[in-house]
């Protein structure tokens, strides 16, 4: 997890939970700024709709509205620029805290595969050589203790926040750039009781 990561409390949760705001959330994480109209069309849901569970998301902290854009009658949202996390053992630990937290990871999952599925099912040459030759779909597997995969995250997490503020999100108009999606997913992989037992140890 980021250090500047935002742990949610169970209200969150539950409101980033819900299907159709999670997939709002992620629309505007992954293509930025959008109105509750052209977001209703990409999502096939009333504007009317779009725009109820919009607000939802601005009440809780998820989303803002963009300043100096629009023309008062159709606002224009973006997501909140700071990394939301479940929290793990620091975040709620009651059985709903629990099941929520399941739901965001399971959502979180289904939208990552969508883009590595849309991006594989691009039309390579239609993507100049440059992007051809930078995009990585890599998978690793290590040996490591759960302070090592601590280690290891933070470093990573470093990394990206060194390169994050090297280009303003949301400025569609710095030349060369793109919107890159960028997953990270660390976890153990149980082979057997024994495993299990060892995590409970640590």
């Amino acid at each position: 997890m980021a250090p500047e990561a935002r742990v949610l409390d169970l209200p969150s949760m539950k409101a980033l939970s819900h299907p159709l705001r999670s997939q709002l959330f992620n629309e505007l994480a992954a293509h930025g700024p959008a109105t509750a109209t052209s977001l209703a069309d990409k999502v096939g849901e009333s504007t009317g709709s779009t725009s109820y569970h919009l607000r939802q998301l601005e009440r809780h902290g998820f989303i803002e509205e963009v300043e100096g854009r629009g023309n008062g009658r159709e606002r224009w949202w973006r997501r909140v620029p700071v990394a939301v996390h479940s929290g793990g053992t620091d975040g709620p630990q009651s059985p709903a805290g629990i099941a929520a937290a399941r739901l965001l990871a399971s959502g979180s999952n289904e939208f990552s595969e969508q883009l590595i599925r849309e991006f594989i099912a691009r039309d390579q040459e239609s993507m100049s050589p440059g992007w051809r030759d930078a995009a990585d779909l890599s998978v690793s597997i290590l040996r490591l203790t759960p302070a090592d995969l601590r280690e290891l995250m933070d470093g990573v997490h470093g990394v990206i926040d060194a390169f994050r503020d090297r280009h303003v999100l949301d400025d569609a108009t710095d030349q060369g750039t793109s919107r890159v999606f960028i997953r990270t997913a660390a976890v153990p992989i149980f082979d057997d009781e024994r495993d299990e037992r060892q995590d409970e140890g640590s």
